[in-house]
């Protein structure tokens, strides 16, 4: 018997093919969406949760008292001896982690990402597993494990135990000497906020630095600790933060007072965004937004399905009554309804799997993402049954209570049911509609705010400027810069210790008479004049041959007038402040003209730059090129670079690419919206359309009859229009305000915002307005050039 009701169904499928492929790809196109995106939140939602106690390990921040916008995920090295006396801490682990380092394998220089320095307690907490070598050795002198990546990339076939490697320098480090390989572990989980591909022992060359670390206020390594079950993690902070008060570090130099906190492991991926994260955070992706709209754009194709299923069901209505007249039960004409329905989900699924794994490569590309489909895990497989069954829910409703349940046999057989005026209808209408208009003006706002900061000048020159990332300081800087400066389309070449958008120093303003604290980089001279910085006020000895000293912004120099009023006071009053036997005084030489050294996210606040011509300022050297042909001058920079830094890779970017990825998230954001409302507006096509060839069918006879008495085909158009140009109107009435509201608490996270003009929400309107009109109007055309006989032969 179901393999006869299964025949049956397949049959009407192939019959009527225009109709299947259409219900089919309307619910393939909602089913990809929602898969991309809420198996990616999904994703984004499960990261760390694979290790053991996930949810009793935390990270310890320590910042600075009054430096809340400049919080490190990095801490001070006293944490970790902090933990050894508290009780609710089970286990405790501090590691260094060094972006990009320099290793000489076999004679040959590369540079290498995600080094580790770490100690037994990371190997145990972080579940990292041994696939030859016994992790133990990690606690022996200058012992390194490899991930299987590295293996395979330098060693291929041959077997790297007991084989040697020399780090030449890690961050802050350098020299560190020859390491032997005694492992190989697994690559990192796909899943973790962190990589690794090298594991060093923090014993050996590294000791001495680990050990001094209790003694020093630098946050150069990240400290973990895993707590009792049921303790509190403000308690455990409350106990370092007092052992911290307790110890002789807190009078030594630099800030006196730290606040300590802990963050979840399970939070860091999405929520946390501090200065030197171990891995790109997800915490600028809005992921409620990616879970709306995969809801949203669900929810629209699932109407339309069932809105197509109901209009098929329609066309059946005399099939189903006639089967019903000869003894057939509602259960089993129900039945055969919901046979269709599962078998078109199906194809729907098995359709949208494959189209996803086939756009993977662009998705990941367009959206920056790194999305997967893990299918071990049962979220895949939930979220699919509960697509089918919200199908077939939605079917039997409406065919229990609609065709079946309020209408006889008789009066299907004789097609007496009009559901056109169905409320239940419109209202599917307008929530599609609602939905399209808010999607576009949220897409024309996002872009509108993007160019208003894009264009918004920031202070200082941002255009055809590239950044040279310089590591060996054993060469003196500036003939390289020199032998660039002589190059034609080379105009200008400055060095900076950090880039713009790159973490900066903090400056304590106690010392000034201020409260509070400013971000300074170090850099030279020749740095002002690349980016273009102009000076408001400048006492630079222009005979000088090394310019020296401090120069502050506007912002700065304000508040510092404010408390003195003149530069002589403030001078004066610096006199009187002690200093520490390595400590200099500030010596003032100019002030800039505000920039905005972060994005438009953050308003502009106290910051100097510390010029001087020493050596590491050129870790990042600022090239300005003229207008033009950058590719040739880019080539001409290359072979200076091979000539002068021969055993360095030549890595560069160039500066607006890197101001722009501070608004990744709301660019990620807009192509969301775009790609989506795009989605959503084809979506909404089938569905309208549906709608109006259902009301279209249902008034048949009447539009027969007003024709057979003179009516036109325009007036038979205006007729069928005038109701979804109101329900249109009404949608965009609701959808309006709603948008307004959700784009004026987006807009919010900018310090320097767009206006929320009126035309965004009104060229909405516009287009769901025409698009809805189109599409009903062409259906409208069909019915209304019909042959009135053949609408009233039965009559």
């Amino acid at each position: 018997m179901i393999g006869y009701q299964l025949k049956l169904t397949l049959r009407r499928i192939i019959k009527d093919k225009v109709f299947s492929i259409i219900n089919i790809a309307g619910l393939m196109i909602g089913i990809t969406s929602f898969l991309i995106l809420f198996l990616h939140v999904n994703n984004e939602k499960s990261f760390d949760k694979h290790f053991t106690d996930h949810q009793d390990i935390y990270r310890v921040i320590s910042t600075p008292v009054g430096h809340d916008a400049n919080i490190w995920a990095r801490s001070l090295g006293i944490v970790y001896e902090s933990v050894a006396g508290i009780p609710e801490v089970v286990e405790a682990t501090q590691f260094s982690h060094t972006p990009v380092g320099t290793l000489k394998i076999n004679d040959q220089i590369v540079q290498q990402k995600d080094i580790m320095s770490v100690d037994s307690s990371f190997i145990s907490m972080f579940s990292v597993q041994s696939l030859v070598g016994d992790l133990s050795e990690i606690n022996k002198p200058n012992t390194v494990f490899i991930s299987e990546d590295f293996a395979k990339k330098y060693f291929k076939n041959e077997n790297p135990i007991g084989k040697t490697l020399e780090v030449d320098a890690l961050q802050y480090t350098q020299n560190l000497g020859t390491y032997e390989i005694r492992g190989i572990v697994k690559n990192t989980h796909p899943k973790t906020h962190f990589q690794y591909e090298l594991l060093l022992s923090q014993k050996g060359a590294l000791q001495e630095r680990f050990t001094s670390l209790p003694d020093r206020k630098i946050q150069w390594v990240y400290s973990y600790i895993k707590l009792q079950k049921g303790a509190k993690p403000s308690e455990v902070a409350s106990k370092i933060l007092a052992f911290y008060n307790d110890s002789e570090l807190k009078e030594t130099r630099g800030p006196k007072d730290y606040q300590f906190s802990l963050m979840p492991l399970d939070d860091i991926h999405l929520k946390s965004d501090y200065r030197f994260e171990l891995k790109e955070s997800s915490s600028k992706i809005n992921i409620g937004l990616f879970i709306m709209i995969s809801v949203v754009i669900l929810l629209i194709s699932l109407l339309n399905f069932i809105n197509l299923t109901i209009a098929k069901l329609i066309k059946r209505a005399r099939e189903l009554g006639l089967k019903k007249s000869i003894g057939a039960a509602k259960i089993q004409l129900i039945g055969q309804v919901l046979v269709d329905v599962l078998i078109m989900c199906s194809f729907s699924i098995l359709l949208a799997f494959g189209l996803v794994e086939s756009l993977k490569p662009l998705i990941n590309q367009l959206f920056e993402i790194n999305f997967d489909i893990y299918y071990s895990e049962p979220v895949v497989y939930l979220s699919m049954l509960g697509i089918v069954l919200t199908c077939l829910i939605l079917t039997a409703l409406f065919a229990t209570f609609f065709l079946f349940g309020k209408t006889s046999t008789i009066d299907i057989l004789a097609e007496r049911n009009n559901f056109s005026g169905s409320l239940i209808l419109k209202s599917l209408l307008v929530g599609q509609v609602c939905i399209v208009i808010i999607l576009m003006s949220g897409t024309f706002l996002v872009n509108k705010q993007i160019n208003f900061i894009s264009n918004r000048s920031l202070g200082f020159d941002k255009e055809n400027v590239v950044v040279l990332q310089v590591k060996d300081f054993s060469k003196d800087p500036e003939v390289f810069a020199d032998a660039l400066r002589k190059q034609s389309q080379v105009k200008a070449v400055g060095f900076t210790s950090q880039h713009f958008g790159y973490p900066s120093q903090s400056l304590p303003l106690d010392g000034l008479g201020i409260d509070g604290s400013a971000e300074f980089v170090f850099a030279n001279y020749d740095y002002l004049k690349t980016m273009n910085i102009q000076l408001v006020e400048s006492w630079i000895n222009p005979s000088a041959d090394t310019v020296q000293g401090m120069i502050i912004n506007e912002h700065l120099y304000k508040k510092l007038m404010e408390r003195h009023g003149s530069m002589e006071a403030l001078n004066a009053y610096q006199q009187t402040q002690p200093l520490a036997p390595d400590q200099v005084r500030i010596k003032f030489i100019g002030v800039a003209k505000d920039f905005n050294y972060h994005s438009a996210h953050q308003v502009i606040g106290d910051f100097a730059f510390w010029l001087d011509e020493s050596r590491n300022r050129a870790r990042f050297t600022h090239v300005r090129l003229n207008p033009g042909n950058l590719r040739s001058a880019m080539t001409q920079i290359e072979t200076i670079w091979k000539d002068y830094y021969p055993a360095q890779d030549f890595n560069y970017f160039f500066i607006d690419d890197k101001i722009a990825q501070q608004y990744k998230g709301e660019i990620i954001l807009s192509r969301i919206l775009s790609s989506f409302s795009i989605l959503g507006i084809l979506i909404s096509i089938i569905g309208i359309s549906a709608l109006s060839l259902f009301i279209s069918q249902q008034r048949t006879k009447e539009i027969g009859i007003r024709k057979v008495n003179g009516a036109k085909v325009s007036e038979v158009l205006t007729m069928l229009n005038k109701d979804f140009i109101k329900w249109v109107v009404i949608a965009f009435v609701i959808a309006a305000p709603l948008a307004y509201y959700t784009m004026s608490k987006w807009l919010e996270n900018f310090a320097y915002k767009t206006n929320l003009s009126w035309w965004v929400f009104a060229l909405a309107g516009l287009l769901a307005l025409g698009i809805a009109l189109l599409t009903v109007s062409w259906q409208s055309w069909k019915a209304a050039t019909r042959n009135p006989v053949e609408a009233l032969r039965y009559e």
